[in-house]
């Protein structure tokens, strides 16, 4: 304890030691130093937030923070997210969720898991059906523009007989995320997902709704049955077309005529009917399908022949006569056949073949007939013209009216500027508060400066123990006198006794005044 106190007071004497200037700079430096060791302190052992749960319901959400507080876990809420510290946040959700606290995002097939007895046919079905939709409904959330689902089931009762059973059916509703918008082809996978999942379930009887009250699925299997697209959808491919022509060709002029001169416009019909066309061609050479050779050969012979009578048989009266005479016959016969060989071919014609077009084409300023052809000929190669389809192209040249564009300009400008000035102002905020901080921190400095030089002068003026001087003349040498003398001859410093002599002799009603202020003193 010695050392310390030693070590104390050296510093005490070293401070005491010290200049005005040098304790305020000290002193503003270990207040610099406090306040920056505490920030740091702050910053480096603040609770950092993180999301537990988002988009939770009331009903949920105050049950988990009950069992926050259970924990003495400390939290915030906004609006209807929960926030932890980052932490803890995985041990927290994993903690919540076995514990059962979201009862609507639904168990699954949990819910086999706690064993039950003498459960009925009926409850056994309906867990089922429960846990069928609870896993249906978060196998659709994790797709990432799905941020909630709902799935219903309609599963009919079974019965022996097949004429009797009906197919079951399924609803799906959707909370997307944000301005995420689903495609028909994502529509009609979350429907093959539920259709393949239930047991008669075709993918018709499933119907799919947002949180905006859209039906999804609507007609969303005529398309694929008819061969057909429905007139919106016509409407659509066609503006889509239509849309790439044009900025194809606006960026190909652009880069020529500058991006705000040039204006293009494409008009498409297309023609959406499914056809299926058949088609046969005739080969020019024919083909041998089949050829056959027949031979034949007769000998014909008479002879010894005898005759009878024409007029009565049964007379005895005959004519005999013999004659000899034979001959002999050769037939060849040769058949061929020949056929004509024929392809024919069939070919369906996918629906969107454009059936004409037209191209408008406007350019700002005056063009020659010789740049208005190469520009006709460009666009006719960028669009596929055809003018067996009666696709058309028009150009034409002709000033701007830039007074929009020149007002829009405007008003970019003016917030441009509103916005620069916005910054100024904040900026020249800034650097008065900075300025006026730091003349206060000055003033500040000005001010204990002074005090403590008006204490140290009020301290060097207060008198001096004169009486202990004048008593043995030799005991203290000579000092430098603390106010100006009073003597008119003053070439060269006096001794600090000859002038309290002096100044006694001149005035020594002070001076007796001055001795019983002492002798008062010493008597309290």
């Amino acid at each position: 304890m010695n050392k310390i106190q030693d070590i104390f007071n050296k510093l005490k004497e070293k401070w005491n030691n010290l200049s005005v200037n040098k304790k305020i700079l000290i002193t503003i430096t270990a207040f610099g130093i406090i306040f920056s060791l505490i920030l740091l302190f702050t910053y480096f052992n603040r609770v950092t937030y993180s999301t537990l749960f988002t988009d939770v319901d009331a009903q949920d959400a105050s049950k988990i923070i009950e069992k926050l507080k259970s924990d003495k876990i400390s939290y915030k809420v906004e609006g209807n997210t929960i926030l932890v510290p980052k932490d803890k946040v995985d041990e927290l959700r994993i903690s919540v969720l076995s514990d059962g606290y979201l009862p609507s995002n639904g168990k699954g097939w949990a819910l086999f898991d706690e064993s039950k007895f003498g459960v009925t046919d009926t409850e056994a079905k309906v867990m089922y059906q429960r846990a069928l939709q609870d896993e249906l409904a978060k196998t659709i959330m994790s797709f990432d523009e799905v941020e909630k689902a709902r799935v219903m089931l309609v599963l009919p009762d079974d019965t022996v007989f097949a004429r009797e059973s009906e197919n079951a059916r399924a609803s799906v509703a959707l909370k997307l995320k944000g301005t995420s918008t689903l495609s028909q082809a994502q529509v009609k996978a979350i429907i093959a997902l539920v259709s393949g999942s239930v047991k008669n379930l075709p993918k018709e009887n499933v119907e799919v709704i947002d949180s905006n009250m859209n039906l999804l699925s609507e007609n969303i299997f005529d398309d694929v049955n008819s061969g057909t697209v429905s007139a919106f959808k016509q409407r659509d491919i066609e503006k889509q077309f239509e849309s790439s022509l044009q900025n194809d060709l606006k960026k190909i002029l652009g880069d020529v005529f500058g991006y705000d001169k040039v204006s293009v416009k494409v008009n498409a019909d297309l023609d959406f009917d499914s056809k299926q066309v058949t088609t046969i061609k005739y080969d020019k050479d024919s083909i041998i399908r089949s050829q056959s050779k027949i031979k034949e050969t007769s000998n014909d012979s008479t002879g010894n022949n005898s005759g009878t009578s024409p007029i009565d048989n049964f007379m005895t009266n005959t004519t005999n006569s013999t004659t000899n005479q034979s001959s002999s016959t050769n037939r060849e016969e040769e058949t061929t056949n020949y056929e004509i060989g024929q392809t024919e071919e069939k070919t369906i014609k996918a629906p969107g073949e454009v059936r004409r077009m037209t191209v408008s084409v406007l350019i700002d300023g005056n063009i020659n007939n010789t740049e208005r052809n190469q520009i006709k000929n460009i666009v006719a190669a960028a669009t596929g013209y055809d003018e067996k389809r009666g696709d058309q192209i028009s150009i034409e040249a002709m000033p701007f009216n830039n007074d929009l564009k020149e007002k829009q300009e405007e008003q970019l400008k003016l917030m441009q500027e509103q916005e620069a000035r916005e910054k100024k102002i904040k900026l020249y905020t800034t650097i008065g508060m900075a300025s006026g901080a730091g003349i206060l921190l000055i003033a500040l400095i000005i001010f204990i400066t002074r005090k403590l030089k008006k204490s140290k002068k009020d301290e060097d003026l207060q008198p001096k123990p004169i009486i202990d001087v004048v008593v043995g003349d030799d005991v203290i040498k000579k000092q430098p006198p603390i106010y100006e003398p009073v003597l008119e001859e003053e070439e060269d410093r006096m001794d600090i006794e000859k002038e309290i002599k002096q100044y006694a002799s001149k005035k020594p009603d002070q001076v007796v005044e001055v001795i019983k202020t002492w002798l008062s003193e010493d008597e309290r």
